[in-house]
């Protein structure tokens, strides 16, 4: 007994590339929206966020540490670690309660002023006054060299 062949219809072809179609329209709505979630977090990684490198403790082996840094919508608390505009040095924020009770009222840091000890490159550290201004950003992630990625960014001082 001989089997006829399976007969496709012309109705079965069109439902065929209907739903070739179909799965073809569903994967370019997915590559769209990768693309537009793509632009959007660039986007807000442009305004945010900034990739500089820094100078710190690690540059004593002679390697360049790249990190993440917050430039807007931040707020410098106790210990941060910023940027140091200009230089680029590491700096922690340190509490100015601590400066007023070892001072008493010699010395009042004003209210827009943070205390920092920053972290020099031959590894010394450096206590001083700073206003916002003169802080970059504050660092949020180590991205290179890729053995130091993700490290707790406290080691930069």
């Amino acid at each position: 007994m001989k089997k006829n062949g399976k007969h496709r219809s012309v109705t079965q072809n069109y439902i065929d590339l209907s739903d070739f179609l179909a799965a073809a329209r569903s994967l370019l709505g997915l590559l769209y929206t990768v693309i537009t979630a793509a632009l959007i977090v660039s986007c807000m990684m442009y305004v945010f966020f900034d990739i500089i490198p820094v100078k710190g403790k690690y540059n004593l082996s002679g390697e360049e540490v790249r990190v993440i840094v917050q430039v807007r919508g931040y707020c410098a608390e106790k210990d941060s670690v910023v940027v140091i505009q200009g230089s680029r040095l590491c700096a922690e924020v340190l509490d100015t309660d601590e400066l007023k009770k070892l001072n008493g009222d010699k010395l009042q840091p004003a209210d827009n002023e943070l205390l920092v000890s920053i972290s020099e490159v031959n590894g010394s550290k450096t206590v001083k006054l700073i206003t916002q201004d003169e802080i970059e950003g504050r660092v949020v992630l180590i991205l290179s060299p890729m053995n130091k990625f993700g490290n707790n960014f406290n080691k930069l001082l």
